[in-house]
């Protein structure tokens, strides 16, 4: 796809999403005594030695950055799992896809929820091969979210091996990896973009709910994690100004993720 075809919405949604990683990442780990000096909204009562832009504008870019990495992991699973079906084809690719549908078919969030409470029992007793509470999460999402990327991808690889195109260079005698180099991954590329951005939102929201719910222990505090800590200033006067900065930083990730991947979809429908 040219940089002359990519909608306006797309480019609105990945400014949204870059200006605001990038700015929350930079006052959160290279300036953080601007946040904590200047922030117009005060402390949290319920975390008193922070101030709400700390809090909530500092864990935008760990909201973020899991969703980056879970997203970017799921959509490579996926992809490698489409074109194992599609080079084995027959009973094998039949078999696969029936396994792809029942991993989809699974809820998120609770079978999150399920691998989170697993693998910090096994974070507890040091058995959990190196990884922290961020890649944890990472690999909690990643393993619930490749099955519709897959579905995707195989998809999209049956119509494109169906296009006259390939059929022709097949019969000038080209074999399966020319035609996946040189035919089918630059026809595939924009779409596995889309796709990735697809797995965003999913995959900030569902981080969100699990952390909001006290079940992942996000260091440092996610937007979901903050959010679940912080709840309790409602009862406070004023406690909006504690929560509601927060939940709006979150609609604007999904929002910035969904205007992209929408955009960039339905470019490569078109093409």
């Amino acid at each position: 796809m040219s940089t002359r075809r990519v909608p306006t919405r797309a480019w609105v949604g990945l400014a949204l999403l870059v200006g605001l990683g990038l700015a929350s990442w930079l006052s959160a780990r290279v300036f953080p005594e601007a946040l904590a000096s200047t922030c117009p909204l005060g402390t949290d009562p319920t975390h008193p030695d922070r101030t709400v832009c700390e809090l909530a504008f500092g864990g935008l870019w760990v909201s973020l950055a899991v969703g980056l990495v879970a997203g970017a992991l799921s959509t490579v699973l996926g992809l490698g799992v489409a074109m194992v079906a599609r080079a084995a084809g027959g009973t094998v690719e039949h078999q696969l896809l029936r396994a792809v549908d029942a991993v989809f078919a699974l809820p998120d969030v609770l079978v999150v929820m399920v691998l989170q409470l697993a693998g910090q029992s096994m974070l507890d007793a040091g058995h959990a091969g190196g990884l922290g509470p961020f890649g944890l999460m990472v690999v909690s999402l990643a393993l619930v979210g490749w099955a519709g990327p897959a579905r995707m991808f195989r998809n999209r690889l049956a119509t494109l091996e169906g296009q006259e195109f390939i059929a022709a260079s097949r019969a000038l005698g080209a074999g399966r990896w020319h035609l996946l180099r040189v035919h089918l991954w630059p026809a595939l590329r924009p779409f596995v973009l889309a796709v990735f951005l697809s797995r965003l939102p999913t995959a900030i929201l569902t981080e969100s709910t699990v952390s909001f719910f006290g079940i992942a222990r996000m260091e440092p505090m996610s937007l979901g994690r903050y959010l679940g800590t912080s709840y309790a200033a409602l009862i406070y006067e004023g406690g909006a100004r504690v929560v509601l900065p927060a939940w709006g930083l979150l609609v604007l990730l999904v929002l910035g993720a969904s205007l992209a991947s929408q955009a960039l979809g339905a470019g490569t429908r078109r093409a």
